[in-house]
């Protein structure tokens, strides 16, 4: 989804009313998962939630990673970095400001990716850090962040591939032409990954994002986020993270997509 897809929105008249917040009916976060194989010979995405039970004491920690299918074992670069993410989240200095540790995270576990491979291999990773209400997320590589609030669904990173970057250059031409882009050869390539020599881009919150009572939260691969439209990722964000789940399933199975990817997704509700 590149960034001249539109931000889809459900016509209402007004936004649905979320409940009433009291200290009898506190907010509460539920978390689900899915996963399969596709057409591929192997699952190469590797995924994790760490305090879902209990939320409120250090908060939702979620990562998905999508190893790289083209370079040398990309399960194995995914299931490292996870591992070192995870790690890295339980040696966390208490009160370390989230944006400053996702960052200099993100790029120590890239260079313990590089290091590990040698450079023959890679992973995307995007992930969320949820205490109370306070959202901070973390992106590298093409998986997906997605917001779904008061009927609309909103991709909250960008993702690092030459198509977005085709999209800026052809903002500069006289006659615009989304299609001459799509078409380009390059353009699913991406241009920022953890285990490169230097890490190139990297998408993050440098402010928490306050959730609202009904919000949920989508992280994906492009196998989920490459397959299904907007309207559906709302249809299933508007679940309960377990039924939401099932129906991403069925949907991108349904689709029957010629050699389609491995597919994982984190389902989060804000309810």
């Amino acid at each position: 989804m590149g960034l001249f897809n539109d931000l889809f929105r459900r016509p209402a008249s007004q936004p649905p009313e979320s409940p009433t917040q009291t200290p009898e009916n506190p907010p509460v976060l539920r978390a689900a998962n899915l996963q399969g194989i596709g057409a591929r010979e192997g699952q190469e995405d590797s995924f994790a939630i760490l305090g879902a039970a209990n939320p409120a004491e250090s908060g939702l920690f979620a990562l998905v990673a999508d190893g790289m299918g083209g370079m040398l074992d990309g399960k194995a670069a995914s299931e490292w970095a996870a591992e070192c993410l995870l790690q890295l989240y339980q040696e966390r200095l208490p009160g370390q400001p989230m944006p400053e540790w996702y960052y200099q995270t993100v790029h120590a576990v890239s260079d313990s990716v590089y290091q590990r491979f040698g450079g023959r291999s890679g992973t995307t990773l995007v992930s969320v850090h949820i205490q109370e209400n306070r959202l901070h997320w973390l992106s590298a590589g093409d998986s997906g962040i997605f917001l779904s609030r008061n009927g609309g669904v909103f991709q909250l990173n960008r993702e690092h591939t030459c198509l977005n970057r085709l999209y800026l250059q052809e903002l500069e031409r006289e006659v615009i032409d989304k299609r001459r882009v799509e078409a380009d050869p390059d353009a699913p390539r991406l241009t920022s990954f953890v285990g490169m020599e230097r890490l190139a881009e990297v998408d993050l919150s440098l402010r928490p994002l306050t959730l609202e009572r009904g919000d949920a939260l989508l992280l994906c691969s492009d196998g989920v986020s490459g397959v299904l439209t907007p309207p559906e990722l709302l249809e299933a964000m508007a679940l309960d993270p377990e039924e939401g789940c099932v129906l991403l399933e069925r949907m991108v199975l349904e689709k029957g997509v010629p050699g389609q990817d491995n597919y994982t997704g984190i389902l989060i509700a804000y309810r």
